[in-house]
């Protein structure tokens, strides 16, 4: 779900910057929550990758193209192939298992990074847009090198969600609502937000070999937890992986 993606996207980010100009890959596992009613928690595995190719570049799962860059601002547009909170109907509680899946979706969007200068704090700024809406992301972090081998990358976050976006995820139609017993109103979501934390650390064993392993949560809006198919308003997530490099 898009919970582990965060925290994917914090991975790649710690070692986008510590392996410039190589070529990783590497395999993750992460677990998460999951906000919606009765659903378990869930491990997925994590493909790991950082690959380079001039201005085209795939961090994790994402492909996107360098439109310009300089030694503090990069304009990048992207794809991201698996964006959204998928669920099948069918792991909700009894009572609210006949809902329709919410499937992944994908998005292409523009992102900005910029290096503020500021105690060496980067940020970054995106929007992205798919079938079932638009979400935009604003993101800070800094990294801290304990030593030759250690790395320690704390960021923060806030994003914010469409109408439509928020809606295909946690609205609930009156057919849904006719077809589960516990539910007992249909619900239109409005635009909505979250915001949320992780801490990459990153380890490298040697030259080829990097792991690394992050934790975070994510905390909803009124908009996504009024839901009748949500129960919890924070999602919390750890994984953890290892790259290789050539």
């Amino acid at each position: 779900m898009k919970k582990i993606i965060l925290g994917l996207s914090a991975l790649t980010m710690a070692t986008t910057t510590l392996a410039e100009n190589k070529y990783g890959v590497g395999l993750g596992l992460g677990v998460s929550d999951s906000i919606y009613k009765g659903a378990d928690d869930r491990s997925y595995p994590m493909p790991l990758l950082d690959i380079n190719y001039g201005n085209l570049y795939i961090k994790g799962i994402t492909v996107g193209y360098n439109l310009y860059q300089n030694d503090a601002l990069t304009t990048s547009i992207f794809v991201d192939p698996l964006a959204g909170f998928a669920v099948d109907g069918a792991d909700l509680a009894r009572g609210y298992d006949n809902i329709d899946d919410r499937k992944f979706q994908t998005m292409a969007g523009l992102r900005v990074d910029y290096k503020t200068g500021l105690y060496d704090i980067r940020t970054a700024a995106s929007a992205q847009f798919g079938e079932h809406g638009a979400e935009g992301k604003i993101s800070a972090f800094r990294i801290y090198s304990v030593n030759d081998k250690l790395t320690l990358i704390p960021a923060i976050h806030m994003k914010g969600y469409t109408d439509d976006y928020t809606n295909y995820y946690f609205g609930v139609t009156s057919e849904e609502k006719n077809k589960n017993r516990n539910i007992k109103e249909e619900y239109t979501a409005d635009a909505a937000y979250s915001f949320g934390a992780t801490l990459t650390v990153d380890y490298k064993l040697n030259d080829k070999i990097a792991l690394m392993a992050f934790t975070g949560f994510e905390k909803f809006s009124s908009e996504v937890t009024d839901s009748p198919i949500v129960e919890d308003n924070t999602l919390f997530l750890v994984g953890a992986g290892a790259k290789y490099f050539f």
